[in-house]
Order: structure tokens, then sequence, then C-alpha cells
């Protein structure tokens, strides 16, 4: 299937903003620039899902990330998915975003992982599951935040599968993040105020970093943003916070109806 082109709808305040985003299904145009490093590879999938819900949302899932597991070369570190309406209500009770993590967890267990990798996982206004997977040549080390309970331990309240993703990964002399949000434990944090969640979300990027190891600067970061109308907010705390290493602002829902923003970026260790 001939995979969606990115569909942008620039901001004229606001160069490199979007505020209309369609994931595809090539990993050099979704991925932040730092990625283009020797010793890593890259795999895409794409499935058309419109339409497909339940049992057969979770089988496409499967497909799709197991497509993507197999053709890359390397322990797989990082992964990310792109789902069109993401937390739409589905069938049994559950949300989309939950019959995908049921896939995803079977094709991880089918692909015998060594170890948890990272994540990402938001919405976007394509038609396409778009998964895109990190391999790497030398070993990855899991990082969990203090602050948050592990998200594959998470309680049957978020599914009856929890989304199988570690907070971040150190690779070699750089730490991955997963996508971070305005979480502690397992709860969302200042529901409704972009501000605080924001600040909460700058504390779990600090907790991650700390755990980590961190003392050196970030040098790529995404911001996804739940709604249009806080792009400039968003845009202008993480130009504030992130300065030249802050690649693109992209309004794209988050795994949770409530969350309004998540953060993801590559840091020196």
């Amino acid at each position: 299937m001939t995979p969606l082109r990115p569909q942008l709808e620039m901001s004229s305040t606001a160069p490199g903003l979007s505020r209309c985003w369609a994931a595809t299904g090539h990993a050099a145009e979704d991925l932040p620039r730092w990625f283009a490093r020797s010793g890593f590879s890259f795999s895409s999938a794409a499935v058309d899902v419109r339409g497909v819900a339940g049992p057969d949302l979770q089988s496409a899932a499967r497909a799709a990330f197991g497509q993507a597991l197999e053709s890359v070369r390397g322990d797989v570190a990082r992964v990310w998915a792109f789902l069109p309406r993401i937390t739409e209500p589905d069938a049994d009770g559950l949300d989309r975003y939950m019959w995908m993590n049921r896939g995803r967890s079977a094709a991880y267990a089918g692909f015998g992982l060594t170890a948890i990798p990272a994540g990402t996982c938001t919405g976007h206004a394509g038609a396409l599951l778009v998964v895109h997977v990190l391999g790497c040549s030398e070993p990855f080390r899991p990082v969990e935040n203090p602050r948050q309970r592990p998200a594959w331990n998470y309680s049957e309240r978020f599914g009856p599968s929890p989304p199988p993703f570690t907070r971040g990964v150190v690779i070699g002399d750089r730490f991955l993040t997963s996508g971070t949000a305005s979480v502690t434990g397992e709860e969302t944090a200042h529901v409704g105020k972009p501000h605080e969640q924001w600040d909460e979300t700058m504390r779990n990027l600090d907790a991650l970093s700390n755990a980590a190891g961190c003392i050196g600067e970030w040098r790529s970061l995404r911001i996804y943003v739940r709604d249009a109308e806080h792009v400039a907010l968003f845009a202008s705390l993480g130009a504030a916070s992130f300065a030249h290493a802050l690649d693109s602002v992209l309004v794209a829902p988050m795994c949770r109806p409530d969350l309004l923003v998540e953060v993801e970026g590559v840091r020196d260790v």
C-alpha cells in the first residue's frame, strides 16, 4: 500500500510548527534528525485502519508491528506508532489504543525481544496505523522513571494488555526518551491545565535524565500537542526550555484524552 504523504498546514507566525499532521510509512520523514547516524537501522510498516475495529484492529496492529520488527537489523531499542482516532471508544468497552496494545504486545512476544524498547504512540490526521522501529548494533539499557509506574505494569484500568514500553533507553553516549507526559504513578496529573501539565512533563524529563545518568545537552526534541489552540503556548515553552534542540511541534492527540502535551527527545549522557 502506498503510504500517505505528510499533510502540513504551517503557522504563519511560527515557522516549522504543524497544525495538521499525518504520519507516513517512511521513517526518515517522521523521525527526528538525530537518528541519521551509523550503527542504527530503521524499518517502517503501515496499514490502512479505516473501518477497522476491535479484534480486527488488534490483528492489524500485530501484523504492522511484526512486519516492522522483522525488517530491522540489531536489537529493537525504540518504537514509534501513530494510530488514527487513538482514544475513540471501540469494541468490548476498550478504546482503539487498548486494542492496538493487544496487537503490539502479541507482536513483541512473538518476536522474542531481549528487552522492552522505548516507545511513543500518538494519534494523527491520516488513515494509516504507522509503525517505525529503530534497531541498534550495540546493547542498550532500559530506563524507568521513579516518579511513574512502569507502563508495562499499569493496572487493568488502562486495558487488559498494558502498553509495552520502557520510559527511555541509553545507547552508548545517548539517551532516548519515550513519549513523556504529565503522568505521576499511573495517573494523569493536572487535568485541563496546560501550564501545569507542561511543568509536570518537565519534571518527568528531569527525573528520567537523572535515572539515565545524563549530564550532557539535549540534542533533539519533538512536542506533540493535543489541541491546535495550545500550539503557540507549548511551542513558546518548548523554545524557552530547549532552544535550538527543538525540532518540531505537531498537533497529535495523546493516548489519553486528558493529556494535553507529550515530549520525546534525545540527550547526551
